[in-house]
């Protein structure tokens, strides 16, 4: 019998069950800044690529804007949402995935367009009322 492990995920597969998900309703501006000749830039572009998907910019009318530098700056991704609050990450050191699962964190907490949670029932909201049997 094989030895149970548990099931690991590489950054691409992470990055397709994410893409699933993703929306970026509630964000205005997008800018992305790196150096292609550094090192440790896959993950940004991997991140531009993905967020410039079809399916994707259908979920919003969020400006995107890409400054390639060569002044070895670090990779930074700049997200400004429509409510004014700003979210930078610094992509050197982080996977796509990590960053895609962050951003889509902030969106779905600043998202105004998700419905609201249904009441609870109890035992006695579902029950008609009326006289009891004797």
């Amino acid at each position: 019998m094989p030895a149970l492990r548990p099931k690991y995920f590489s950054d691409g597969v992470k990055v397709g069950m994410l893409l699933k998900k993703l929306h970026i309703r509630p964000v205005a501006k997008i800018q992305y800044t790196f150096d292609p000749f550094t090192e440790n830039v896959a993950s940004i572009r991997s991140v531009i690529n993905c967020l410039n998907t079809k399916s994707v910019l259908s979920s919003s009318v969020a400006l995107s804007k890409i400054n390639v530098q060569s002044d070895r700056c670090e990779p930074k991704i700049d997200v400004e949402f429509s409510d004014g609050h700003k979210l930078i990450f610094k992509t050197e050191h982080l996977k796509a995935s990590e960053i895609l699962e962050k951003l889509l964190f902030y969106c779905n907490q600043k998202d105004t367009t998700q419905p609201e949670a249904d009441v609870a029932l109890t035992k006695m909201s579902g029950k008609p009322k009326g006289k009891k049997k004797k």
